[in-house]
C-alpha cells in the first residue's frame, strides 16, 4: 500500500504574485496614484516631494543676457516714427558702433514737414537719466576729442526740403576709473536740431554708458554720401 504525503496548505505561504505585488505597493505605489512619484509629476507638472515633505525645486532654462548684443534692440518698433513733431523736423537713433570701450553713434534729422529748413553747425543735445532728469556730462564740439576716425566735419549750412535728412556723429568711451561715484549711464537724449527749435525727447537703441569720463563728442551736421542736394 502506498503512502501519500499531505500536500501543504494553500494559506501557509503567500504566492510569488502576492508577493511582488505587496512589495510594488510598498516601494513606489507602481503609479496607481495619477499624482504621485515622478510619474505622476511629471504627468501632471507637479514639482515631486522629497521624502522630507519638500517640493523639490523645478528646473527652468536659464536667461541668457548675452544672447543680445550692444544697441541690437531698438527701442520702438520699425515703421512707427509717430507724428512730425511742431517743429517739422524728426529726430532718431541709430544703432552704435562699438570697440574697445569707444561707442559711435549716429543722430538722424529729418524734414517730416511741408517746407523747407535751413540747418547749420551742431545739434543741440542733452543727456537724460532714466527719470528724464539733466546728468552732469559735458557736450563737446567735435569728436577728436574722443577719438580720431570718427566722422567730423566744419559746420555748414544746409537747406533741407520736405523728406530729406541730415546725420550727426555722437562719440563716447566706456571708461570707468573714478570709484567714487557711480557709473553715467543716459536712457534719452534731449535733442533740436537748431538753435531755438523746440527739443525733442529721443530714446537711444541702447543706453549711453559713459562710465566715469562724463562727455560726449558731437559732430557737425553732415549730409551722408548718396543723398540729395548739396550744402550751399
Amino acid at each position: 500500500m502506498r503512502a501519500f504525503r499531505a500536500a501543504p496548505r494553500l494559506g501557509a505561504f503567500p504566492s510569488a504574485l502576492t508577493l511582488a505585488a505587496a512589495l510594488c505597493l510598498l516601494a513606489t505605489g507602481c503609479g496607481t496614484e495619477p499624482g504621485g512619484g515622478a510619474r505622476g509629476a511629471a504627468a501632471t507638472g507637479t514639482p515631486a516631494t522629497a521624502p522630507s515633505g519638500v517640493p523639490a525645486p523645478v528646473r527652468t532654462e536659464p536667461l541668457d543676457v548675452h544672447r543680445t548684443p550692444y544697441g541690437t534692440e531698438p527701442s520702438a518698433p520699425a515703421g512707427s516714427p509717430g507724428p512730425c513733431p511742431a517743429s517739422g523736423l524728426r529726430m532718431a537713433m541709430g544703432l552704435p558702433e562699438a570697440a574697445m570701450g569707444l561707442r559711435v553713434e549716429r543722430l538722424t534729422v529729418t524734414n517730416c514737414g511741408r517746407a523747407a529748413k535751413t540747418l547749420a553747425g551742431y545739434p543741440r543735445l542733452r543727456l537724460l537719466g532714466a527719470d528724464r532728469e539733466p546728468l552732469d556730462v559735458r557736450i563737446l564740439r567735435g569728436t577728436s576729442a574722443i577719438a580720431g576716425g570718427v566722422r567730423d566735419e566744419s559746420p555748414r549750412s544746409y537747406t533741407l526740403r520736405p523728406g530729406e535728412s541730415l546725420h550727426a556723429s555722437l562719440a563716447w568711451r566706456n571708461t570707468y576709473q573714478d570709484t567714487s561715484k557711480p557709473p553715467v549711464n543716459a536712457a534719452y537724449v534731449e535733442a533740436a536740431a537748431v538753435a531755438g527749435a523746440e527739443p525733442e525727447v529721443v530714446r537711444p537703441t541702447a543706453p549711453i554708458d559713459l562710465g566715469s569720463t562724463g562727455r560726449l563728442g558731437r559732430s557737425a551736421w553732415y549730409r551722408a554720401p548718396g543723398e540729395s542736394a548739396a550744402p550751399r
